[in-house]
């Protein structure tokens, strides 16, 4: 199978040395194929090939005991095969350059090979094996067969050792080192085709060259499998620094110290940098969400304090602003603060985003710095700031209103005033709320695909008492601040992206310490229809500290000067210090992947730039979109900004998506610096936003269909007008 399909099995992988943890560790994820009857997870060769060039799996791998030589392998016919061609090439004079270079390489390969050749030929292979290799001289060859070609020579070489008179071992070693040459020069070649931009002379002039890899791998693989990957970490080594906090020069130069705000949710810590925010000559706020950065802004420009909005969607930038509000990943490490105020550092462990704080914190320009986090993460932050040589204190937040879990489930029908009721997909959240709105009660719906600028007014809505309920998804968790009295979870599990799971004891935390806002109740209670056993022993648990911190690269990968890709790869194969651990890159290498599969031909720069916007690739719409913007971009012509059909009747799948187009628009322009007409973008934005708002508030129903027979919530993309599990009862009946 895997010769075939250029595929390998684990079996193939044992064989060569690996174990279960080096695959999970060194290899991406497998693809799948049916073999026997049965599914078998399969590698790339060349990803194999060339993650056993790393240190992590020299060091990992299971050493296998050497194989005994074959009968008939004769130690004084290989001694004697070995001076005979080494004589024959020394007398050759050796010439010099590349050609020269690599055909002494090959002599050594074909040397290495002896050693470890076994007799027991017969005399018409031999024949055939020095033939073929000595045709070289005459005919040449095509690179891709020379390690076969010199494995046979080796073989057919112990012959000529124990057959030293013979006229055959006379014509094998007059013809060897022409047969040499002459392969290679058409391994040169072929390699100066392939790789036009390598520096062939500094790649063969290696001294621990693996000459033994020249009898199973052409030249170019050796190049790219050991060559490359060392090259590119020899060089990452001496453009990066040591130690992560070391990349980060200026705010080295400072003296900065840290406030360490710790404590669950709705304890005030968030507020208390606040304070100090207000009161500094210029600041920056850095949030997870852009709907936080937004509240940010707003809480800044009430209090006087001029205040800039910096997301990956969108910006709002006046002459004269003091102050930015943004998302973590849009830190500014140029510009120096009076005070910084970081939001959510418990997300420094998230594999996707948390490099975005491991930069903030080590690389800020502050010499005040307000962290606010999870009690959980509070020895991680600690250990990074010492790392950094700066001071610190820590001031732990308690809950003012205690927070209470229920006794006994509840009816999500017979929901209070003041309820926030969780569940964990958007058909969900739109199910139930159109549920409540039949029976008389107007919920704030709230939920990861809703627009920003419509999640604002719902969020309005419900803290102005027009509505007195929310709905909303594991989104109401990370820092929305809105008067909720019960938290009633309607889910205990949730789909992660891989997996649908229980829910864990922080993800529990943090939703229900949504519930007893300060100042409005006395107490906050969490409950749940169903599992509520789960719910009460996610609160009582204490979450185990963070171990790790998100590191990220930096835009020194481009000063590597070889393929991005590889560049990448290597980067986040090499080790780093305690605690930290690499950024997971796969959605750059699949991005910059798919753009070359689709031949666009862009800069290093530009393929990262493109490959840092932020949209979900996986969504085909978008992914078209994307593309189309690339190629108008290397045209020369200008984004049009997307629009949709004129009409009534449009539905809120295909609102939420061109707000999503939009959001790629502004990002894709900002990102190659396309003019945007970023007022006319807002107007638009908010004029799609009041739509949707309308239909959750009014037309839900319509944009909602329910099975006529069990009366669930049908899927929004669901053709038919049963649910699966009615369709299937139904024919299973007809079937009968």
């Amino acid at each position: 199978m895997g010769k075939q399909s250029k595929l390998w099995s684990p079996g193939v992988l044992k064989g060569r040395g690996w174990t279960k943890g080096l695959m999970d560790h060194l290899l991406p994820k497998p693809r799948w194929r049916r073999w026997d009857g049965r599914s078998v997870p399969c590698w790339r060769q060349e990803d194999v090939l060339a993650a056993e060039a790393t240190a992590a799996f020299q060091a990992g791998a299971q050493k296998k005991e050497p194989k005994p030589p074959a009968r008939g392998a004769d130690r004084g016919a290989v001694l004697a095969a070995q001076a005979l061609l080494d004589g024959a090439w020394q007398s050759a004079c050796p010439g010099e350059g590349e050609v020269w270079r690599l055909a002494e390489l090959f002599h050594r390969a074909v040397l290495h090979g002896l050693a470890s050749a076994s007799g027991g030929l017969r005399r018409s292979q031999v024949t055939g094996y020095l033939r073929q290799f000595l045709a070289l001289g005459e005919k040449g060859c095509q690179s891709s067969q020379l390690p076969g070609l010199l494995t046979h020579f080796a073989r057919g070489a112990v012959w000529m050792g124990a057959n030293p008179t013979a006229p055959l071992t006379a014509q094998g070693t007059a013809g060897y080192v022409p047969a040499l040459v002459a392969g290679a020069e058409a391994a040169v070649e072929d390699f100066r085709q392939a790789q036009p931009q390598a520096d062939l002379a500094a790649f063969l002039g290696r001294e621990d060259f693996p000459v033994q890899q020249l009898l199973s791998r052409g030249v170019g693989t050796v190049y790219s499998v050991w060559y490359v990957p060392q090259a590119i970490r020899k060089s990452l080594s001496a453009l990066l620094a040591l130690h992560p906090k070391d990349e980060y020069p200026r705010a080295r130069e400072m003296r900065r110290h840290f406030v360490l705000h710790l404590g669950g949710t709705n304890t005030g810590k968030t507020y208390a940098g606040f304070q100090r925010l207000i009161a500094a000559p210029t600041g920056v706020y850095l949030a997870p969400l852009r709907l936080l950065a937004l509240e940010a802004q707003e809480t800044l420009l009430d209090a006087g304090v001029d205040c800039a909005l910096t997301t990956g969607e969108e910006e709002d930038c006046r002459e004269g602003d003091t102050h930015v509000a943004a998302t973590a990943e849009k830190l500014d490490l140029g510009q120096p603060y009076d005070v910084a105020v970081i939001d959510e550092c418990q997300m420094i462990a998230d594999r996707q985003r948390g490099y975005a704080w491991t930069r903030a914190i080590l690389g800020v320009q502050a010499p005040e710095v307000h962290l606010c986090a999870a009690p959980e993460a509070g020895d991680l932050l600690v250990r990074l700031v010492q790392s950094c040589g700066d001071s610190y204190e820590i001031v732990h937040h308690h809950r003012k209103t205690p927070l209470v879990c229920m006794n006994r489930t509840v009816d999500y029908t017979r929901a209070q005033p003041g309820d926030a009721l969780i569940t964990f997909s958007k058909v969900g959240v739109l199910s139930v709320a159109e549920e409540l709105r039949q029976a008389g009660k107007q919920a704030a719906i709230l939920y990861g695909a809703l627009p920003y600028a419509t999640r604002r007014r719902q969020m309005e809505g419900f803290l102005a008492g027009e509505m007195q309920y929310v709905v909303a998804t594991d989104a109401i968790g990370m820092g929305l601040n809105l008067p909720i009295r019960r938290v009633i979870f309607l889910d205990t599990e949730k789909f992660d992206g891989v997996e649908r799971r229980e829910l864990k004891p922080q993800e529990i935390q943090q939703i229900a310490g949504r519930a007893g806002r300060y100042g409005m109740y006395d107490k906050g209670y969490a409950g749940a229809s169903q599992n509520l056993a789960l719910i009460r022993a996610g609160l009582e648990t204490v979450v185990p500290p963070l171990q790790e911190a998100v590191l990220g690269f930096s835009e020194l990968v481009l000063q590597v000067d070889f393929d991005l890709l590889e560049v990448l790869t290597q980067w986040s194969q090499m080790p780093t210090v305690d605690p930290y651990v690499k950024l997971d890159i796969s959605r750059y290498l699949t991005l910059i992947a798919k753009i070359r599969e689709k031949g666009f031909r862009l800069s290093k720069e530009e393929e990262l730039r493109a490959a840092n916007i932020p949209f979900d690739e996986t969504e085909e719409p978008l992914a078209d979109l994307f593309f189309r913007f690339l190629r108008l971009r290397l045209a020369g012509e200008e984004l049009p900004r997307p629009e949709l059909p004129e009409g009534e009747g449009r539905t809120l799948p295909e609102l939420e998506l061109y707000c999503r187009k939009l959001d790629l628009y502004f990002s894709f322009a900002k990102a190659f610096g396309c003019p945007v007409d970023q007022q006319a973008l807002y107007d638009r934005r908010e004029e799609v936003a009041e739509e949707i708002n309308e239909i959750l508030l009014h037309r839900l129903k319509n944009n909602i269909r329910f099975c006529p027979v069990c009366g669930k919530a049908l899927p929004l993309k669901q053709r038919g007008r049963l649910c699966e599990a009615c369709y299937r009862r139904q024919h299973r009946g007809r079937n009968r």
